[in-house]
């Protein structure tokens, strides 16, 4: 009988937690990686479980939302007054939550996980690729070929910074260098543009970059590599081969992005 009971309650405890899955109502577990995870459920509950909502007895829990694609607090149906308010979701700002638990505005996400501080995960080194084919008798620096970037703020930031890195081969063409420069300015619905020097040889710029960018709530990466990046300008050489262990620095992830002589390269950080 003993041994009934016990097989009871443990299926019952699992299909509990089953049922608590599928609801949306437990979060991630949180990555193996730098900074540390917070509960967002309780920074929700805080933050919206005011005046009328007290009486609720379900509390208010972080959750994620499909369309929006990131968390949010999400308010259950509410009934009194003979006024029924159907269930919705309230913003959940990341850096606000990271201040009040952790004391720092800086946060990255690892998946759906929120993680409060600096990013020290260790990331995929970016892809070494051999030499470049000698030197064609293509588009030569008389052309009308070039090689230019437009990246433009799609999204609902008002104001977003973009940072780049791309193969920078130096003088001599003998080993490609990773340089990682920033920042450009971007407004909502403004775009800016870069251009990319002619190879030494004449021809124009023909590679792959890295973009990010940035704002004081969300970041646009999507960890394809990650390089270091700081809050003021930077210029950084041999960027894939940084500790990024100096003051305010931070790995950053980037979107992959290829660019092609004389093309439209439009990049929308949305």
């Amino acid at each position: 009988m003993i041994v009934s009971l016990l097989r009871q309650t443990a299926l019952g405890a699992l299909s509990f937690s089953v049922c608590l899955a599928l609801s949306g109502i437990l979060l991630p577990q949180p990555a193996q990686a730098g900074g540390s995870s917070i509960n967002l459920s309780t920074f929700c509950d805080g933050k919206y479980r005011t005046g009328l909502l007290r009486g609720l007895k379900t509390k208010i829990r972080a959750k994620w939302d499909p369309k929006r694609k990131k968390w949010g607090c999400h308010i259950p149906q509410s009934v009194g007054f003979n006024i029924i308010t159907p269930a919705h979701f309230k913003p959940l700002g990341y850096a606000e939550a990271c201040r009040k638990f952790r004391g720092t505005s800086r946060y990255h996400l690892h998946g759906r996980t929120v993680h409060c501080g600096q990013d020290t995960a260790r990331r995929n080194p970016p892809p070494r690729e051999p030499a470049p084919p000698p030197p064609s008798a293509g588009y030569g620096r008389g052309e009308a070929q070039y090689t230019a970037l437009s990246m433009c703020n799609r999204s609902r930031t008002d104001t977003i910074y973009a940072a780049w890195v791309w193969h920078d081969w130096g003088e001599n063409r003998r080993r490609k260098n990773w340089r990682a420069q920033g920042w450009v300015r971007l407004p909502r619905g403004r775009c800016e543009r870069i251009e990319f020097p002619h190879y030494r040889n004449g021809d124009p710029y023909e590679d792959t970059v890295y973009l990010h960018a940035t704002s004081e709530r969300v970041s646009w990466g999507k960890g394809d590599y990650a390089f270091c990046m700081h809050p003021s300008d930077f210029d950084h050489l041999d960027a894939d081969r940084m500790a990024c262990k100096g003051q305010d620095q931070w790995l950053a992830e980037t979107f992959e992005f290829q660019l092609n002589p004389g093309a439209e390269n439009t990049f929308n950080f949305n």
